[in-house]
């Protein structure tokens, strides 16, 4: 039997993997640090962006009963007589775009019946800010703002 006095040396391979994954991991790490301490802008390190995308499917909205100058809060779950809860009221908890705006805005106008003064502001999520997409400029129900007379009337 053969003694060998050297001790056993780590296989190349192993040293190439610890390399590459300190290079990678460094890359990781680091790569947001340099375009967004260091202000780089290079392509090759990737920007650090949290909840990307996020938040673009919803709308801030509030209704307001408008008597002249003076506008006040309406809730909308009290004018529908509905329950404030995600499970019931789904579409009244949560609009995601103008259209469910409009919808929603029709319900409070007939509920409070004809001659309802009702104001929208509504502002929805887009990529990087908000955007605003009804303003309480005007009555937003649509039997007193666009009154049109009916072809037998003329």
């Amino acid at each position: 039997m053969r003694m060998n006095d050297e001790s056993p040396r780590p296989a190349r391979g192993t040293a190439i993997r610890a390399v590459t994954l300190l290079l990678f991991g460094g890359w990781i790490a680091f790569s947001p640090a340099y375009r967004q301490v260091f202000d780089g802008r290079s392509t090759w390190f990737p920007r650090w962006v949290m909840f990307h995308g996020f938040g673009r499917d919803v709308c801030d909205v509030r209704f307001f009963e408008g008597a002249g100058t003076t506008l006040t809060p309406l809730d909308r779950f009290e004018v529908l007589g509905r329950e404030r809860s995600w499970s019931t009221s789904k579409s009244l908890v949560r609009m995601g775009d103008p259209v469910a705006v409009d919808r929603v805005t029709r319900k409070i106008c007939k509920a409070l019946g004809a001659e309802a003064d009702v104001r929208v502001y509504a502002r929805c999520g887009s990529r990087g800010e908000w955007k605003v997409k009804r303003r309480p400029k005007s009555n937003a129900c649509p039997s007193v703002r666009n009154p049109s007379p009916r072809p037998w009337e003329k």
